[in-house]
């Protein structure tokens, strides 16, 4: 299983596109899980705007533009990154966006993820609501490390065959379970897949953050908006379902090194059936120590994984 290609699905358009269309859909029953030995969950295609851009670019700070800073993030061969993804009120009950009268009123954590980079090799923590989708209570941390190529992940994990609590070597063809599940690379590559275009965004303000001067770019309600109009033949938004979106806010944090270092994203919206029924996510991706000497090395003492063999499927009746 592709891992990085299914977060990214899950991560951007299984909550934020859901948090449109799915305000009103009752909840589906829980999936059982299965192996990564299957094929990768493909993620919907999104209509590709087309429109030319409409006003110069915006400068960044370091002299260039907000996209020269997206496209060198994406350079980058070494980083730290921490993402989080948190719901609050009726939509983020259940670890998604499905309307619940009884859910509370307070922030809970779909996913945080921590990690770093050093060019092929990485070294993540997940843990959260999300985590669900490989058997894991949300309070447990799954830790997962690439060295030259080879995966390691830290049990237990019964799911993925790691039953106790000690690093496990996965074999080649399971490699993948290690990959980086979201880089900042692939997250920001998804925004422009949904239509997002970076002179939509106006310099708003600036601010200190990892020690660096850092201009913010900001794109107003109309912008998420005009992003999820394009989504629409992908997710089956209609108008209805962009109506019930309250509120949303979409920020970029450019630093005068000419790296973006932080993306706020917060959308708040309501039941389209019931305006009283309300709800907000808000994801947060910051990204620092670009270019830094980031060691990865690989865990002693890790044990063979065994995967679990999949169920054979059930044979077709003999008419």
């Amino acid at each position: 299983m592709n891992i990085r290609r299914q977060w990214i699905g899950i991560l951007l358009f299984g909550i934020v596109a859901a948090f449109v269309i799915g305000c009103s859909t009752p909840a589906e029953p829980t999936a059982t899980p299965v192996p990564p030995t299957l094929p990768p969950t493909e993620v919907p295609t999104a209509v590709v705007p087309t429109q030319a851009p409409t006003q110069p670019p915006a400068p960044a700070a370091g002299g260039g533009t907000l996209q020269d800073a997206l496209t060198k993030v994406k350079t980058a061969m070494s980083y730290r990154v921490d993402l989080s993804i948190t719901g609050k009120g009726n939509f983020a009950s259940a670890g998604g966006p499905t309307p619940n009268a009884n859910a509370p009123d307070q922030p809970m954590t779909l996913i945080v993820m921590k990690g770093e980079v050093d060019s092929k090799d990485a070294h993540f923590q997940l843990q959260g609501i999300l985590t669900s989708f490989l058997g894991l209570p949300p309070e447990q941390v799954f830790e997962v490390i690439s060295v030259d190529g080879e995966a390691y992940l830290k049990g237990p994990v019964p799911l993925l065959g790691a039953t106790e609590a000690k690093w496990y070597k996965a074999p080649a063809q399971a490699a993948s379970v290690a990959e980086p599940p979201l880089t900042p690379g692939a997250f920001l590559d998804s925004f422009g897949e949904a239509g997002i275009n970076p002179n939509d965004f106006k310099l708003s303000g600036n601010e200190s953050l990892d020690g660096k001067t850092c201009e913010i770019y900001a794109g107003d309600k109309s912008v998420v908006l005009n992003a999820f109009s394009k989504l629409g033949g992908a997710t089956g938004a209609t108008q209805e379902d962009l109506d019930s979106i309250d509120n949303a806010e979409f920020k970029f944090w450019v630093c005068d090194d000419g790296y973006l270092h932080q993306v706020r994203m917060l959308i708040e919206g309501h039941d389209k059936n019931n305006v009283e029924q309300k709800g907000a996510f808000e994801i947060v991706m910051k990204i620092n120590d670009f270019d830094a000497d980031i060691v990865i090395t690989p865990p002693p003492d890790a044990i063979p994984l065994n995967l679990p063999t999949p169920p054979a499927p059930e044979a077709t009746p003999t008419p």
